[in-house]
């Protein structure tokens, strides 16, 4: 007989509040590592700092097994009595910002204050705090937790922690959760088909030619063009794709004609084929144009995703929906092009979840609430148990 998961999340409302008093005991521990997270920076390739912070903290919290790999990815064992499931919680430890940004928090009663805590100091602090958390609440599975914070996430990194992790663990996870900072009720489980781009487009030898001397040798002008061709490509309206441009950076000074400029775009799709197809006419754009305007353009493709994910209808979602619902919030699901689409490209059940609310960006006036905290670890746990006893399983 098909599960009632309206009932069984039921089950779990004598847990709820003494789960939160659990969480609630633990709250000074999950503020001091966020603030020792926090003064660590940690630009993508350049954590290592902050990845021997976070093992020292898992060994403190009595973690089992606390290692480092050769990523630096920052990893620990809970076990449970039979390990007949592995639950992968993880979230990734750099920030999408050099170390000259000022990551000092600023704790009032409602809020915190501070870069990179939304997205996802914050998270990663909770991971560092589970430990402390299920203990208070007696909170005992028969699966295996492995505790997971991952590097080389943002931008050039391409999820290359997460990556090596999937490819070297000793067990493949059959579930896995994202930790975000924001957004409490946001429930993510499938990602987009992507590809990024950098473009570099570089003065030709255009005094071979008086009609390429003449024709505007400006780079800018160049990468201008280029934009437009691009800007031109068909896209369908179904399945729903985009081209964005996300950076343009070039020239030197009002009395100089531009030598180089760089702009850096990304495509996004429901389908595969529809980035592969633009991906060519990118590449073909960009010979034609660098061959009318004599310039050198340079093209560097990264960050490939494919469009994986699962449905509403699967029991672990339909579990994370009604438990949102329960805690009072209101589910929202979205594309997530996160650390689930490692695993969900390897065909293991994975979501995202919120763990409150605020709002994000890389100055002092991005923050979190408070007080959202408790429900947004007592839906993690929640979910964690109806998985433990099988509740989402297929």
């Amino acid at each position: 007989m098909p599960v009632d998961i309206v009932n069984e999340v039921k089950k779990l409302e004598d847990k709820k509040e003494e789960w939160r008093n659990a969480v609630s005991s633990s709250r000074e521990m999950i503020l001091s590592n966020l603030a020792m997270i926090s003064q660590i920076p940690a630009p993508t390739f350049e954590e290592k700092n902050r990845s021997e912070l976070i093992i020292e903290r898992f060994s403190e919290c009595g973690v089992a097994e606390p290692e480092t790999d050769e990523m630096y990815n920052g990893c620990g064992m809970l076990y449970g009595t039979t390990g007949e499931r592995n639950i992968l919680i993880t979230t990734h430890m750099d920030n999408n910002f050099d170390q000259f940004v000022d990551q000092n928090i600023s704790i009032t009663e409602h809020r915190i204050f501070g870069a990179g805590t939304p997205e996802d100091n914050l998270a990663l602090a909770v991971l560092c705090t589970l430990h402390d958390i299920f203990s208070r609440a007696d909170f005992k599975l028969k699966s295996n937790i492995s505790l997971l914070a991952t590097t080389r996430f943002n931008g050039r990194g391409d999820f290359s922690g997460i990556r090596h992790y999937m490819k070297n663990c000793r067990k493949r996870p059959d579930y896995v959760i994202n930790l975000s900072g924001i957004t409490l009720g946001q429930l993510d489980y499938f990602t987009l088909s992507r590809i990024r781009c950098d473009i570099t487009v570089e003065r030709g030898n255009f005094y071979e030619s008086p009609w390429l001397s003449g024709s505007g040798n400006s780079t800018i002008i160049v990468a201008n063009e280029i934009i437009n061709s691009i800007l031109r490509i068909p896209l369908p309206r179904k399945p729903k794709s985009l081209i964005n441009i996300g950076m343009i950076k070039g020239g030197e000074r009002f009395s100089t004609i531009s030598r180089q400029t760089v702009f850096r775009l990304e495509v996004l799709s429901e389908d595969d084929s529809i980035t592969d197809s633009v991906i060519g006419n990118i590449q073909d754009n960009c010979t034609d144009i660098g061959a009318k305007f004599g310039a050198d353009v340079k093209l560097e493709f990264f960050g490939r995703h494919h469009a994986k994910g699962l449905t509403c209808s699967h029991p672990m979602i339909k579990c994370a929906a009604e438990i949102i619902n329960s805690i009072g919030s209101r589910p929202t699901m979205n594309f997530i092009n996160s650390e689930i689409s490692v695993a969900l490209a390897e065909g293991i059940p994975s979501l995202n979840l919120g763990l409150t609310t605020g709002e994000g960006g890389l100055g002092g006036k991005s923050y979190i609430d408070i007080k959202p905290i408790k429900d947004g670890i007592v839906q993690l746990m929640m979910l964690i148990n109806l998985i433990d006893n099988g509740i989402c399983d297929e």
